[in-house]
């Protein structure tokens, strides 16, 4: 019986390759009681290598955050029953984002819509209005006004969710494995070393971010081919820490 689930790629980009679908294979000997998939992105090359394997996929649609169509139409060559969900990033304000996550809904995809936040000034200013957002635990987060509106948008269509709706982490939220197996267990993260860095450079992504700081302290950047819950899987940030407390209360 399966009791546990492993996303793969969770600090680097799963390019579906035949080596690293190979090498996926062995870990699932490995941990025999868990359930697989991938977390990859539109942009990867060899995308279309996921139509080859038993493998439930996710991915992210729009890394960059705005729309790009033509990397919308490689989705659709994705055969559907291999996709568990699509990964929407969201800044509001931007209709193309909000049309995109109505199209995909209405093909019947299970959308889970991402709400950016983001570093720095600069970052929050080029892809939205730092008036929309509040500084808190080192990031511009999206102010609880906005955040409302997106949970009606959200909650009118079907099939569409938000990535850690409470702010609580993903074993709380736990959309990775209800969407990939109808089953709420525990989640896991794996980056595997055919996998190597990620060679994208998305916005203010958060695994990025923690390989710098990890090099500044003369760490590894990744743990390749461990499998483990990353501090947002162990509900351990004090982000999630702080909105938990929030909720005791």
């Amino acid at each position: 019986m399966k009791d546990s689930i492993v996303r793969v790629g969770i600090n680097n980009n799963f390019n579906c390759t035949e080596d690293e679908f190979t090498q996926m294979y062995g870990f699932t000997f490995v941990k025999s009681s868990a359930h697989f998939f991938i977390n990859t992105n539109i942009k990867t090359e060899n995308l279309l290598n996921i139509n080859k394997h038993d493998y439930k996929s996710v991915i992210t649609v729009n890394p960059d955050i705005t729309i790009d169509r033509a990397l919308i139409e490689r989705l659709y060559k994705v055969d559907k029953e291999k996709i568990a969900f699509v990964r929407v990033k969201y800044v509001p304000n931007k209709r193309p984002i909000k049309e995109l996550i109505i199209e995909l809904s209405e093909q019947g995809y299970n959308v889970v819509i991402t709400v950016m936040r983001f570093k720095s000034n600069d970052t929050v200013n080029f892809c939205s209005q730092k008036a929309l957002y509040d500084f808190e635990c080192t990031w511009f987060r999206l102010k609880s006004k906005y955040r409302h509106l997106l949970e009606k948008f959200a909650d009118s269509l079907d099939n569409t969710y938000i990535c850690d709706r409470e702010d609580t982490g993903c074993q709380d939220c736990g959309l990775c494995s209800k969407l990939t197996t109808g089953k709420d267990l525990e989640i896991y993260g794996l980056n595997l070393s055919t996998s190597g860095i990620c060679k994208f450079n998305c916005i203010d992504c958060y695994a990025k971010k923690m390989q710098h700081i990890l090099k500044a302290f003369g760490k590894s950047s990744i743990a390749y081919d461990v499998i483990k819950k990353n501090m947002k899987q162990k509900g351990s940030t004090i982000h999630i820490k702080n909105n938990k407390c929030k909720r005791v209360a």
